[in-house]
């Protein structure tokens, strides 16, 4: 019966569970993408769980699939299959809280499980279902050492049978939240929050106070979601602590720089010329987005729109970095290309151009 039941309820969760690709628009070239290096980097990552970015009494929490399942050979998953592409880190709460983190400063914590959830779609989704009845609490793998230090508490997750994980529960009861506020963010599918909030807060001490403007980020729209995160940030009270204040663009240009980095290390410096495109460039920064690979010449991504009233034609080959006006992506090339009446420069790289071909999976972009 069991079965019968979880059948019915398998079209619910491939939306409550699973992240899908990100679309794209192509005029001719395939895109690809890498995710199997960040998955690599999941599994290596430090004993330490809590990374300390500044002393704000903030933790940013979060649950995700990536980091609570073992892939064998994630050079095997199709990132593009719905049931399968949460299998690989960073995964998307993953992604929202380092966006946090980079905004407000704070300390990210992963919330890991004893015993990984299976990477085989069935077998995961039984286990949240019996999960989720006998409203269980697995034990947990990772501990943050000083709670006390802590007075806002964010927590990430994605939407599981209409609920949280209740791995969540589990990372809630064990501390003591009293008097600490709490801020909560969730992925989710068309299901949106659902019962969520409901669910977290019945498990929290009466005396927290919980944010009300809780952040949810349909799944698919995740990789584009930065500005998003930032504008909820901006309502909610919270304001950058770790950058200046980009409403007021200045036109100083001198030497400006970008490092564009992956999970991999490899990095590549561009220095941007002094159009308005590569200003507002810069003044967008740091980003986290994903990277994709075009044809046999090009690695993109898309940032918010960029104008490019005074920006010149891209025609200086291997090493630009250019907008594509008409997709709205900015392109870093490896290899000789075409000139396009769209196609405007950014800046070159000055250090390590040869790395561009090999950029994967999600990319930091900062200030040097």
């Amino acid at each position: 019966m069991k079965r019968y039941f979880l059948s019915i309820l398998a079209v619910i969760f491939i939306i409550s569970l699973s992240a899908c690709g990100r679309d794209s628009n192509n005029t001719g070239q395939t895109a690809t993408q890498s995710n199997s290096a960040a998955s690599q980097n999941s599994s290596e990552q430090s004993a330490s769980n809590t990374q300390t970015s500044s002393d704000t009494g903030t933790l940013i929490a979060y649950f995700t699939w990536a980091d609570n399942t073992v892939v064998e050979n994630p050079d095997n998953v199709d990132t593009d299959a719905t049931t399968s592409a949460s299998l690989l880190a960073p995964g998307n709460a993953a992604i929202i809280a380092e966006w946090i983190q980079q905004e407000i400063g704070g300390d990210l914590f992963s919330i890991k499980v004893n015993e990984p959830y299976s990477s085989n779609y069935d077998e995961c989704l039984e286990r949240a279902a019996d999960e989720k009845a006998e409203n269980a609490r697995p034990a947990l793998s990772t501990h943050v050492e000083d709670m006390e230090k802590y007075d806002t508490v964010f927590i990430g997750y994605p939407n599981w049978w209409y609920s949280c994980p209740m791995a969540l529960l589990s990372f809630i009861d064990e501390y003591d939240l009293s008097g600490k506020k709490i801020v909560l963010f969730c992925t989710h599918g068309t299901g949106g929050l659902a019962n969520s909030v409901k669910d977290i807060t019945a498990s929290l001490p009466e005396d927290c106070t919980i944010e009300e403007n809780v952040l949810g980020i349909y799944r698919p729209e995740v990789s584009q979601s930065q500005q998003s995160v930032l504008e909820w940030l901006n309502e909610i009270g919270y304001t950058s602590q770790n950058k200046e204040d980009n409403s007021e663009m200045t036109n100083e240009t001198t030497n400006r720089q970008i490092r564009v980095q992956d999970d991999n290390g490899n990095t590549v410096v561009f220095e941007l010329n002094e159009s308005t495109a590569a200003l507002e460039l810069y003044n967008q920064l740091p980003l986290t987005v994903e990277v994709e690979n075009y044809s046999n010449n090009e690695k993109i991504f898309y940032p918010d729109e960029l104008d490019v009233t005074d920006a010149p034609a891209a025609n200086t080959g291997a090493g630009t970095l250019a907008y594509y006006a008409h997709w709205g992506d900015v392109v870093m090339f490896y290899g000789d290309y075409n000139t396009n009446s769209s196609l405007y420069e950014l800046g070159h790289a000055v250090t390590g151009a040869e790395y561009i071909s090999s950029l994967s999976g999600y990319i930091k972009i900062e200030p040097v």
